[in-house]
């Protein structure tokens, strides 16, 4: 009998035997079908990353200078982004790099002058994406977030009467109103200070007052009511009734879902390429105290033919049709219209007027320039017009102030524009079809080629003849604070008539000082705003000192 070598294990000879398997192979063999699926799917996903990076090495936009990571990954832009720091890169690229850089393997960014009027009004390339995702519903988003061209067109036609020069004259009384009441609760607290012995200097959060402001304003100019953001602040008690409490909170659930749709953008497309088509709505008491507002609008007009209240939600409930289908638009069409149409009239123009008095502030020789322009009001005078700090002499220099501040501020960051089809051509550089080609604004208006000590807080730049002094002269195809071409920012002539009668009736009664100097951050989500939305001021009544 014949016993094996090694107990346990067959003799070598015997056939029946299977061949002996490498442990790799094995392990394939013992592979289920729920393991093989992923191991596949990451394998493909792998092959398709480097098939992706080597095509974007490959590309013409190689030529482009850039970080030595751009070309292989998206995920600093993504970051950059969700947390509004995407501007601090772009800056330090451009300083490092030049007018024109690379940041993604599809993704570059241009400040030269000709290249950025090339983006937006010669060639008008159409905007990226993602302004659409920024919509609840990308299907029917507003102005700001539509980026089909028919739309577009056909949105722009139906809101531009709303904000003309003479239609924007007529909301004028809803600004006053609002002002006046910013006015107001700062006499009340100096007063009360008084009274007490504390001297009349007040203490504010300059920033949070003006956000307010602007929230109030929108509120009464667009949906014909407030949202008590003034009164929310000064005096909580106001606020008594369920429904007023729910209107109050209309603007914090407006911008939270903003953000949320801006952060997690990518997530979005993501989700939606493995078919969840996944929505950010806005809050149920948001939506159900707008629709109510709507229907009792309905209702009051009805009754009262003769005296119809004219604002944008009369726009939209007289004249509004769906921009894609032509169909009347439903109140829930009108609520995502009105919500960003609160978001871009609100956030800018507040932001705007907070780095305006932040400039005024830490630059004194020419806050004191521009005091002693104005006149000296009191709380018994009467609030100033948008129109009279317009056309008035005596504002000339306010009106250089504020668009020197566009000038160094500009409330958007960039403007994203995509090619599509076709290539393009910037200089040397050949751009290939489907590439993100982001205008820096910012970039641009700071760029010393273009403006001479750009850095330097100088109005002096906007005056004429002599008044201009050794200042050099504006170059204006070099700025850019309200975008340009067909994407050119519709509430130019609402948002100027704003930042006037703010800044007019303020600068007129008050001395805006800084209470302490405070480092401030720039976040750029869908604007430039201060990182924390605070900033505390002194104000010294200038009646009392005259």
């Amino acid at each position: 009998m014949d016993y094996p070598l090694f107990p346990g294990v067959n003799d070598l000879s015997n056939t029946s035997r299977p061949a002996r398997q490498e442990p790799f192979v094995d392990s394939i063999k013992n592979l289920k079908l729920t393991q093989i699926v992923p191991l596949g799917l990451s394998l493909l996903l792998v092959f398709l990353y480097f098939k992706s990076a080597l095509r974007a090495y490959k590309s013409p936009l190689s030529k482009i200078p850039g970080p030595w990571y751009a070309p292989l990954t998206t995920l600093h832009l993504r970051w950059g982004f969700a947390q509004g720091t995407i501007w601090r890169r772009v800056d330090r690229e451009h300083k490092k790099r030049g007018e024109i850089v690379r940041l993604g393997p599809r993704q570059i960014w241009v400040s030269g002058k000709d290249a950025v009027r090339d983006i937006l009004v010669k060639t008008d390339l159409p905007k990226v994406s993602m302004y659409a995702e920024i919509s609840r519903d990308r299907n029917s988003p507003g102005l700001f977030g539509e980026i089909r061209m028919g739309p577009h067109k056909n949105l722009k036609r139906f809101l531009s009467p709303a904000f003309t020069v003479g239609a924007v004259d007529e909301l004028d009384k809803f600004f006053k109103a609002c002002v006046s009441v910013l006015l107001k609760n700062y006499y009340q607290q100096i007063a009360r200070q008084e009274k007490n012995g504390k001297g009349v200097v007040l203490k504010t959060d300059f920033m949070r007052d003006l956000h307010c402001l602007a929230l109030d304003i929108m509120g009464e100019s667009s949906f014909g009511k407030g949202f008590g953001q003034l009164d929310h602040i000064f005096n909580p008690d106001m606020i008594k009734t369920k429904r007023d409490r729910a209107w109050s909170k209309i603007p914090n659930a407006i911008f939270d879902g903003q953000v949320n749709r801006y952060r997690f953008v990518f997530i979005k497309r993501f989700l939606r390429s493995i078919g969840w088509d996944i929505q950010f709505d806005w809050a149920s008491d948001m939506i159900s105290a707008i629709s109510t507002l709507i229907d009792d609008r309905v209702a009051e007009d009805e009754k009262t033919k003769n005296s119809r209240r004219a604002d944008i939600l009369h726009h939209m409930l007289t004249e509004g049709n769906r921009p894609d289908t032509g169909e009347r638009m439903n109140n829930r069409d009108i609520i995502d219209q009105m919500a960003e149409l609160l978001l871009a009239g609100s956030e800018t123009t507040s932001g705007t007027i907070g780095f305006l008095f932040l400039e005024l502030a830490r630059n004194p020789d020419v806050r004191k320039k521009l005091l002693a322009s104005l006149p000296v009001l009191g709380p018994e005078d009467a609030i100033l017009d948008s129109k009279t700090v317009r056309e008035s002499p005596q504002f000339e220099y306010l009106e250089a102030c504020i668009k020197e501040n566009l000038r160094m501020h500009p409330i958007a960051s960039e403007m994203g524009r995509r090619t599509i089809k076709d290539s393009h051509q910037f200089g040397e550089y050949y751009i290939p079809p489907y590439t993100v080609v982001s205008a820096s604004y910012r970039n641009l208006h700071r760029d010393e080629r273009y403006w001479p000590q750009a850095m330097r807080f100088w109005p002096e730049r906007w005056l004429q003849g002599k008044s201009r002094g050794d200042a050099p002269e504006p170059d204006m195809d070099a700025y850019y604070p309200f975008s340009g071409g067909r994407h050119a920012c519709i509430g130019k002539n609402f948002a100027m008539a704003e930042i006037r009668t703010a800044s007019a009736n303020i600068l007129s009664r008050f001395d805006v000082e800084e209470a302490g100097y405070k480092k401030l951050d720039v976040r750029q989500y869908i604007t430039m705003q201060f990182h924390d939305g605070s900033w505390n001021t002194l104000l010294t009544p200038r009646w009392k000192a005259a």
